[in-house]
């Protein structure tokens, strides 16, 4: 055991000490006693029993986290020897302890060269197989990695994955390698010159060979699809002996599932091509497709459509595991296909799923809550997956916390005008149970479902003020700010008087949550006046309300309420008095914002005609309407570009669409009154600094 040189140490400094002691015992092996070394700067004197103990020892060292900074020429030693178990130890030593850029490197390329292109035959009955070495130089080549590496091998290793001697395990081997090849350095490869080396291997009947295949062509084609769109057919028909006709060795039989991992392989490549696979009378293009294309596309809907009918949950866990990983990478075929692919196999697919979201097992029902949402983007989808929101549900109060989220992106995924009120009103009431883990991000997404679908705003609004009142430690300032910019920009009925109505009434307690009070003092400012003349609503009522939250904001909420302190002081004499002790006491503030803004505001009267403060504390025009929700940046930065539920936000919903008509013809009404105004106004004979004035100012 390479352990027992290194006892059981529970101390680290131990370990340290005796591991330290091992490598003086080493370096003073691989030095020759009387000073002797060979050319190549090993040790003749070492035995290869010593040599190798030596080797494994530096390895175990390595591999424990320490440095190892010498013994290179004993490794080179044992990789250049004829003999299989020095050959082992000398790869897996050169593996591990040397790096692609390492000088020395280059004195042993030859070696690792000559290995990889000839196959050392067997002498005796027990020794190593002939592909050893091709498998030892294949292996030491993806672990090391290096650009001059890449560029002195990479030809032989695409000569031995093609090469009619090269034996199945050798071919597994160097497809392998020049995948992790091309990942370092792309361009190791030219698609299309390749692309006939790679059909002719998956011709291989070997599934070994073709799984290795398969992972490298899957790495091509990920980064240059074109290149190998012609490997299509074989990839079909590959698939279509696996699943319809269940050809597949006995030692490849996972559970009675022929090949799984291949089964997924070759599908996830067919996800790389969906306007390839669309069937041609989809498109209107049957008359035009050649005969192969239609053939292998009608064999491809049988083959997932074999999938999705014998697919089934299963006693056994590991049988039922590896058939819904190979159904659900039909499943996304299928919604790679898109709404031009067979209407049955999508049914299909969302009637199985519809199943599997309600079984016990928890990663089957991840798996179908995942799915779902994908499925749930297509069109025509809609209808088929409103069937299913009672389950999913009942999926949200799941002990499983991922399964929560599938199921909070699934119902934000089928959410429409229609069951909006519904699933929103849902997730709100669940919302007080949820817990905090899941909070944030369920409070982000019902602000834009209410945003996205609200056919009347005040209900949006009135949903704001829920999550703030029920989690408003997780009501983000995106959020509120955004409440803040619909209101400003739909002056259209009575919502900015509604709003401010309602936020008053829920800033009126004492205890009231801060988000609460930055968004009432926001408003109240802003559109307060439209409510003044209401009963226990008026400009010195409304101070009041928020002043009494003063005491507990904190500084940005403070310097909120510092500019609608001075809006309200403007429209209301009576609030005057109430304003200015605060902005006197502000005026001495640690806080260099709340300092400024109260020291502006006390003291523009004084600077500024009356009207010149009257259109300084205006209310603030319209925003620009015409950028991305911060809501839905938020949401992509959080799940990426690839979530369902980002795409379903960055697509605009009918009720969106209706009010950006109506803003845009309210803003067009409102400039043709503006020019038909200035088109009626004259000159101003008696306004000395009119511009329209007949006479010039003296």
């Amino acid at each position: 055991m390479l352990s027992s040189f290194l006892p059981l140490i529970v101390l680290k400094e131990e370990e340290t000490k005796r591991v330290d002691k091992e490598l003086a015992n080493i370096r003073k092996q691989f030095t020759p006693k009387g000073g002797k070394v060979a050319e190549d700067g090993s040790n003749p004197a070492l035995s290869s029993y010593q040599r190798k103990k030596y080797v494994w020892k530096l390895v175990y060292i390595h591999v424990l986290g320490y440095d190892v900074d010498f013994g290179h020429a004993e490794v080179m030693v044992l990789v250049r020897s004829s003999k299989y178990s020095e050959k082992h130890v000398g790869y897996t030593a050169l593996s591990l302890l040397f790096r692609g850029d390492d000088p020395m490197m280059n004195t042993i390329l030859n070696t690792i060269r000559k290995d990889l292109t000839t196959p050392q035959p067997s002498e005796k009955k027990n020794s190593a197989p002939p592909d050893a070495g091709q498998s030892l130089a294949l292996c030491s080549i993806a672990n090391i990695i290096g650009l001059e590496l890449i560029q002195a091998l990479h030809s032989e290793v695409q000569q031995t994955l093609v090469a009619k001697s090269s034996s199945p395990n050798v071919k597994k081997k160097a497809a392998l390698c020049l995948l992790r090849l091309v990942r370092t350095s792309p361009k190791v490869v030219a698609g299309r010159e390749f692309a006939p080396q790679v059909a002719q291997l998956l011709q291989d009947r070997h599934l070994g060979v073709l799984t290795s295949a398969m992972s490298l062509l899957y790495g091509l084609a990920s980064q240059i699809p074109g290149d190998y769109e012609s490997l299509i057919p074989y990839v079909v028909h590959i698939l279509g002996m696996l699943v319809l006709k269940k050809a597949c060795a006995r030692e490849y039989l996972y559970y009675r599932t022929p090949s799984p991992w291949l089964q997924i392989k070759l599908l996830k490549f067919l996800q790389l091509y969906p306007t390839s696979l669309v069937p041609p009378a989809e498109n209107g293009n049957a008359k035009d497709a050649p005969a192969n294309t239609a053939g292998h596309v009608a064999q491809l809907s049988s083959i997932v459509s074999k999938i999705l009918t014998e697919t089934d949950v299963s006693d056994s866990i590991n049988k039922s595991n590896a058939d819904h990983a190979v159904l659900f990478e039909a499943v996304n075929l299928i919604v790679t296909w898109g709404s031009s692919g067979p209407a049955q196999l999508r049914e299909g697919a969302m009637k199985l799923l519809g199943k599997f979201i309600s079984v016990r097992e928890p990663n089957i029902r991840y798996l179908g809550l995942l799915t779902m949402a994908k499925l749930a983007q297509l069109e025509g989808s809609a209808e088929s997956i409103k069937k299913h929101q009672a389950t999913v549900l009942v999926s949200l109060k799941d002990a499983d916390i991922s399964v929560r989220r599938r199921a909070l992106d699934l119902l934000f995924v089928m959410c429409d005008t229609d069951n909006a009120e519904r699933i929103v009103d849902e997730l709100v009431a669940h919302l007080v149970l949820a817990d905090a883990a899941i909070r944030e991000e369920m409070v982000l997404k019902i602000a834009i479902l209410a945003e996205k679908y609200a056919t009347d705003l005040r209900w949006y609004v009135d949903t704001i003020l829920k999550l703030i009142s029920i989690s408003g430690d997780h009501v983000s300032d995106a959020i509120w700010h955004r409440v803040v910019q619909i209101v400003t920009n739909h002056p259209q009925g009575d919502l900015q008087a509604y709003t401010a109505a309602t936020l008053l009434v829920a800033a009126s307690p004492r205890r009231c949550h801060e988000t609460a009070v930055r968004v009432a003092a926001y408003v109240l400012g802003e559109f307060g006046f439209l409510i003044a003349e209401r009963p226990g609503m008026s400009g010195e009522e409304q101070f009041r309300i928020l002043h009494q939250h003063w005491a507990t904001s904190e500084n940005q909420t403070r310097a909120i309420l510092t500019s609608t302190y001075a809006k309200l002081a403007n429209l209301y004499e009576e609030c005057r008095p109430l304003v200015a002790p605060v902005f006197a006491r502000c005026t001495n503030s640690v806080d260099v914002e709340i300092q400024q803004r109260a020291a502006e505001y006390a003291s523009m009267r004084e600077a500024f005609t009356p009207d010149q403060v009257e259109d300084l504390l205006r209310e603030m025009p319209p925003f620009e309407d015409n950028k991305q929700s911060a809501l839905e940046q938020r949401l992509r930065e959080k799940e990426g570009d690839d979530s369902a539920a980002v795409v379903k936000a960055a697509r605009p919903s009918r009720a969106e669409r209706e009010r950006a008509a109506q803003s845009k013809a309210a803003a067009k009404a409102a400039e043709e009154v503006q020019a038909e105004a200035k088109g009626n106004v004259g000159p101003i004979e008696d306004d000395p600094v009119s511009p329209m004035s007949g006479r010039l100012f003296v």
